[in-house]
């Protein structure tokens, strides 16, 4: 036996990502999670699972320390500051429990919207994120559009408090999760870029372009839909990045591709070449719309490749600096082929996208 299903809808980067942590901690518990076309979704919870069942996913899911404790919640400087065990599994069972209190003064949700009648009304502070929110009277605000007056509803309270799960650790020390107007986006974009890059201690720095960017390509791979009505909205990563001295400070970037890149990352034959082929140079023309560049190393790949391998030292120096998988160096004419295939694919689209908009006007 089941609760009501409980329907959410994106909103900010903040609280989206938190409904992505949520998702982690409800399907790790067997509860239904049905993504929906419209961008909502909605979450089926079993009676069986009470706060208590949920707030130990959570603590499992969340981080620790080098001695085992954690490091969200439990102590002034946590994660989320000055939260006990008590404190989190209220927030819980207000989600589960749904709406209450049916007096007091109304207060319109900054997440939600839900307009909610309450004696003591719940505010943004640090709470909801040491490192992001400021606190009534002292500190900063570093989130960009929220304060210390801002009301947070029950139902969307433990939720913000599940956003630090949905944040995946790079090589250069920043967190970042992809923020898109869908549910169903973000939770497959956000695990592909987990897969691609986010057990990378050791790696490289990639650029958060190029992040986002195999993710889509991935995306239009790996699953059976496309990105459709979303592909000319905005879909972002947001960086957090922790400072590493007392000189400096947290900071929140964000990083988007243009719409007319998103579409061709989304189209099935362009996001194919780009994962077979493999390299970011040839990935990081297409995100400059770099048609003439793109050519021209498909030009010179051919070029070298035709020489059977009897290249100078001119022609050597291109390949190791051009490509960096050692299919490609060995094979370059063919790697070549892949590249002109990718420019005809491109051409064809951008071609055809002129001339639906020509059309249109």
């Amino acid at each position: 036996m089941s609760r009501n299903p409980i329907i959410l809808y994106p909103s900010n980067w903040l609280y989206n990502a938190g409904v992505v942590g949520l998702i982690r901690v409800l399907d790790g518990l067997g509860a239904g999670i049905d993504l929906r076309p419209d961008g909502s979704v909605a979450l089926t919870i079993p009676i069986t699972l009470d706060d208590g069942h949920i707030f130990k996913k959570w603590y499992q899911l969340s981080p620790k320390s080098k001695k085992g404790g954690s490091l969200v919640y439990g102590w002034k400087d946590a994660y989320y500051a000055n939260q006990t065990e008590g404190s989190v599994r209220r927030r819980i069972s207000s989600l589960l429990q749904g709406d209450a209190a049916k007096d007091g003064k109304e207060f319109s949700c900054v997440f939600c919207g839900k307009r909610v009648r309450t004696k003591k009304p719940v505010f943004l502070n640090q709470a909801y994120s040491r490192h992001l929110l400021g606190s009534e009277k002292s500190f900063s605000n570093m989130y960009w559009n929220f304060s210390a007056t801002d009301f947070v509803c029950p139902g969307c309270e433990f939720i913000v408090m599940c956003h630090h799960l949905a944040l995946f650790r790079l090589a250069d020390g920043s967190e970042v999760f992809i923020n898109a107007p869908s549910f169903t986006l973000m939770h497959y974009l956000n695990k592909f870029a987990f897969e691609a890059f986010g057990a990378s201690f050791t790696e490289e720095a990639y650029e958060k372009r190029n992040i986002l960017a195999v993710s889509l390509t991935e995306y239009a791979q790996k699953m059976e839909a496309t990105l459709g009505v979303w592909t000319g909205m905005n879909i972002e990563i947001v960086s957090r990045l922790t400072k590493r001295s007392e000189k400096e400070r947290d900071r929140i970037e964000f990083f988007s591709l243009p719409p007319e890149v998103v579409r061709l990352l989304s189209d099935r034959r362009i996001a194919s070449l780009l994962s077979q082929i493999g390299e970011f140079v040839i990935l990081n023309c297409v995100l400059d719309q770099d048609l003439s560049r793109l050519m021209e190393i498909g030009y010179r790949l051919l070029r070298i490749g035709l020489k059977n391998g009897e290249w100078g030292k001119a022609e050597r120096d291109f390949v190791n600096h051009t490509v960096r998988l050692e299919r490609n160096r060995r094979n370059p004419a063919q790697t070549a082929e892949k590249v002109f295939k990718l420019c005809a694919l491109i051409e064809e689209k951008t071609k055809r996208r002129h001339e639906y908009e020509w059309r249109s006007d």
